[in-house]
């Protein structure tokens, strides 16, 4: 399918804030979670107000103002097992559909109790498309530009009650990335197609603007295990002798012709499966749960309407008959895992299938020929063989079928959009449900490892890793390493911007919240959290997606939800609550959890020590302290003065002067501002000053071509010098000893494109010179790519302390650390190396001499904050939310700045004169 359209996407909620209302107006509410245009995603209501259920619509005015010509209708009800009633609602607008705009009002004994959803303000728009549906399915067919359709096959589509789509018409809300603000609530009318591709294979809901027949949105249904999906080959096999065609089992109801059987799985060792008598043979289908679980063979084929049963004569499935070279004990697997599925989420969730209403679950195994995935289509599972070594093994492990129906209970609950932050929690979720069912079924297994089974790629453990999602690549923090920028245009390409990347985060989040964890995540964040246990975890994560979350949910949405879903569970400010509200802070997204009457302080600081020390610094480590709620920084001390506060176990004491005594100690902090005790002191005296001096390298020429930008850690340069020599050693970022980094280089030609080499050293030893072993850290041979990008380790040999590292960029050929280039660019950077764990670049500190801010006031403030420093030069600034995201930068005028248009919360104010920065926390009331 093409991915080229422009980027228009979903109107993606963005940063959210718990607003508290105490006007008189709005007396019942107890808070409300707003969105940037102040649409309440989250409601909650007091323990006396007096709203009803049977008044939605009255409720739907007041708090949301529905208008006159716009609908909420009810779509479905559902009772859970703690007594409250979920009605969700569909909104409409001049009697037309609102696509994903749905509202929830939960409540108990007929007394709502909070709502939840996705709401919009929409203009005064037209509902008369300009274009006929006719004329739009032709569009959608162009675009799509497959060589069939499931609707040209009569029997397959009727087989999974598919039909040719006819177009809805709906309003789709839309955001392009050049959209300002007040105009988040923009919406098209829209023709919607479900277009379901066989050739190549593809099925999602393709949006087509009714007025003007452009491509708006596509949301992919099909959702595969990972983005590793190889091309399926077509070549003629030899398929298994067991086999007959599959038939229509309404004769079959009777469920004493239904038996169990021992199955002897590809993965699982031997297990109970049921099995069915059809004729003198047994077939992999059940029905003792829901409406059954059926599994076919596709006999390495592609037309799933030519699929047969797999068979055995005597009802035992051993490993002599199905642990065959066609891999046929793989479908033993996936029977058995939709088994356990189903089993997983009737016990523990008490779920009637995957739609809460028995739906049959049907599984296709041998799909195609080495086919590396598995997806769930929006009928049924299909699985591929895999390719073996260098790829994967028959992808029907426990773990990849729980995680695929996991992808159908979502489309038939909160409906994630299949892209972004919403389409990274879609995928999150199919794992944690991974997870659980391993846990439930096999625990045994490793339940924190996706794909462990099936895994056969050189250097992988498993294809996703719950407990440490940076092993595969994944962020383990919202923004931190790994993390893939979501606003981009999603495209098949981009995995629809890094859903199977970005879902790490709520993989750890879960993880957190069953096992625990405590330590520093990659914004600087310095948690605790005590597990909760795997169920409980999944009861909240469960009633989160089910009941909380909607189409465009973000991870703030998620955080919102859960934390409501564990009071609805285990009551406010339980354990529970609080671990859930630090799970979510741990990994980036929203604050700790802020308890009124929290007195304990932290445990003191242990082991401080100082290393890497030279004539003007010291690197300081220490051990993690605990609290009962979260650590949320630490006090570094010299002397008696307050250095610097940061969040990380470590810190870099700089402006030292040399041959000079000094004395250093750490107290702990929490949300509530206890202290802990002071940490043991660690005396430390500076080297004698000495000089190192680095050989020059230039280069005759950047009239052509230059570095245009250089991003390392911490370093985001853009270059706008034209030297042949550009001396940045004023930016420096912090390395780990024995860490993985990626650096990325950004050419710039002026108007022809040339091929340049590119070549990065750094001074680990620190003695002036690029030429020691290993300090080349990366280079890369002649190309025209826009951009070079590698990564290179730090040697545990490494001195620690601050060095230098040069980047260079040479036309047609490999640059050397000290020559004179004819054409291209060299750039000198400082890079600090660091025993264990990098300082947080939000961390806040006030140890660089040579910028200090003399004063920050009012702190806390509502609109403008006033700052003093001793710089007489102009200061550039820098806004990051607690999600570390810039939310505003420029410059500062009249020493003051105007917040007025943030959400409340705390920030940092990161502060340059071009030279020398600083950071500082500030509260926006």
């Amino acid at each position: 399918m093409k991915q080229n359209f422009r980027n228009v996407g979903l109107a993606t909620l963005t940063l959210f804030s718990f607003v508290a209302f105490a006007q008189e107006t709005d007396k019942h509410v107890k808070q409300k979670e707003v969105n940037s245009n102040g649409i309440p995603s989250l409601i909650t209501f007091n323990e006396n107000s007096n709203f009803k259920s049977s008044n939605s619509t009255q409720i739907f005015k007041d708090q949301l103002g529905l208008k006159a010509h716009q609908s909420l209708n009810s779509i479905s009800t559902e009772i859970d097992d703690l007594g409250y009633n979920h009605e969700k609602f569909q909104l409409f607008h001049k009697g037309v559909k609102v696509e994903f705009a749905t509202y929830s009002i939960h409540s108990k004994q007929g007394k709502v109790t909070s709502m939840s959803g996705e709401f919009y303000n929409i203009p005064d728009v037209s509902n008369a498309p300009q274009i006929s549906a006719q004329d739009a399915f032709i569009m959608a067919k162009n675009y799509t530009g497959a060589k069939s359709y499931m609707w040209e096959n009569t029997v397959e589509a009727e087989s999974i009650k598919y039909q040719m789509p006819v177009g809805e018409l709906v309003f789709l809300p839309i955001i392009d990335a050049e959209v300002k603000k007040q105009d988040f609530d923009n919406v098209k009318l829209a023709y919607k197609f479900d277009i379901y591709a066989t050739n190549p294979v593809s099925r999602g809901d393709l949006y087509i603007d009714a007025n003007t027949g452009e491509i708006l949105f596509y949301n992919a249904t099909i959702k595969h295990l990972g983005e590793h999906a190889h091309g399926a080959k077509t070549t003629k096999t030899a398929f298994t002798k067991n086999i007959e065609k599959p038939q229509s089992f309404d004769l079959f109801k009777n469920t004493s012709l239904v038996v169990a059987a021992n199955a002897a799985t590809r993965y699982s060792g031997t297990q109970q499966i049921q099995t069915l008598l059809s004729g003198s043979s047994y077939i992999l289908s059940d029905n003792t749960r829901g409406g059954g679980a059926q599994t076919y063979n596709m006999k390495k084929g592609t037309n799933y309407s030519t699929a047969v049963n797999f068979t055995d004569v005597d009802n035992n499935w051993t490993a002599a008959e199905f642990n065959n070279t066609n891999k046929d004990n793989a479908a033993l697997d996936a029977h058995w895992g939709a088994e356990m599925t189903y089993d997983y989420f009737s016990v523990k969730h008490t779920r009637n299938s995957y739609n809460n209403a028995g739906a049959k679950i049907n599984s296709y195994v041998h799909y195609s020929s080495n086919y590396n995935n598995a997806y769930w289509d929006g009928s049924r599972m299909t699985y591929g063989d895999g390719s073996g070594t260098g790829g994967f093994n028959a992808l029907t492990s426990l773990d990849v079928a729980a995680h695929e129906i996991g992808h159908a209970v979502c489309s038939n609950t909160a409906n994630l959009a299949y892209q972004k932050e919403s389409g990274a929690m879609n995928e999150g979720f199919s794992d944690i449900w991974a997870a659980c069912v391993e846990y439930f079924a096999a625990p045994t297994k490793q339940p924190w490892l996706i794909g462990e089974d099936i895994e056969m790629r050189s250097g992988h453990a498993a294809l996703r890793s719950m407990s440490n999602p940076n092993a595969e690549g994944q962020p383990d923090t919202y923004g931190g390493t790994y993390w893939i920028n979501p606003n981009c245009t999603p495209t098949q390409t981009n995995d629809y911007c890094g859903v199977h990347t970005n879902s790490g985060v709520m993989n750890h989040w879960f993880y957190i919240l069953s096992i625990g964890k405590s330590g520093t995540n990659d914004i600087g964040n310095a948690f605790n959290v005590t597990g909760i246990t795997i169920d409980k975890a999944a009861k909240i994560a469960y009633r989160t997606e089910v009941n909380y979350l909607s189409a465009n949910s973000t991870f703030a949405n998620a955080r919102t939800g859960s934390i409501q879903s564990a009071i609805d569970l285990y009551g406010a400010g339980t354990p529970e609550v609080i671990a859930t509200t630090n799970a979510w802070y741990a990994v980036g997204v929203g604050a700790a959890y802020a308890g009124s009457t929290d007195t304990t302080a932290p445990s003191t600081p242990a082991s401080l020590a100082a290393s890497g020390t030279t004539a003007s610094s010291t690197n300081l480590t220490w051990t993690a302290s605990t609290d009962n709620v979260a650590v949320t920084g630490y006090n570094v001390y010299r002397g008696t003065t307050l250095l610097a506060t940061v969040t990380t176990t470590n810190y870099v004491a700089s402006g030292l002067t040399a041959s000079t005594a000094y004395t250093f100690s750490v107290k702990a902090k929490d949300a509530a501002n206890n202290l802990s005790a002071s940490s043991n002191v660690v005396n430390v005296t500076t080297l004698a000053g000495s000089a190192v001096t680095y050989c020059a390298s230039t280069s005759s020429s950047t009239a052509d071509e230059k570095i245009a930008r250089v991003v390392l850690g911490t370093i985001n340069n853009p270059s706008t010098g034209t030297a042949g020599y550009e001396n940045f050693t004023a930016l420096s970022t912090n390395l780990t000893r024995g860490t993985a980094n990626t650096i990325t280089i950004t050419p710039s030609w002026t108007s022809t494109v040339y091929s340049e080499g590119y070549a990065v050293w750094i001074d680990y030893n620190k003695n002036g010179l690029f030429t020691d072993a290993g300090e080349l850290v990366y280079s890369k041979a002649t190309s025209t790519a826009t951009t070079a990008s590698g990564s290179f380790t730090v040697p545990t040999t490494a001195t620690v302390g601050s060095t230098r590292m040069r980047v260079s960029m040479k036309y047609n050929g490999i640059p050397t650390s000290c020559e004179t280039l004819s054409y291209g660019q060299v750039e000198d950077y400082s890079v600090n190396i660091l025993a264990t764990a990098t300082i947080s670049t939000l961390a806040e500190n006030n140890s660089n001499d040579a910028l200090t801010i003399v004063s920050l006031y009012p702190n806390p403030t509502r609109d403008i904050l006033n700052i003093e420093t001793n710089s007489a030069t102009k200061l550039n600034y820098t806004v990051i939310n607690y999600l570390g995201q810039v939310v505003k930068s420029g410059s500062i005028e009249n020493n003051s700045l105007n917040v007025s248009n943030l959400n409340a919360g705390v920030y940092i104010l990161q502060i340059n004169d071009g030279q020398k920065s600083i950071t500082k926390k500030f509260i926006k009331e």
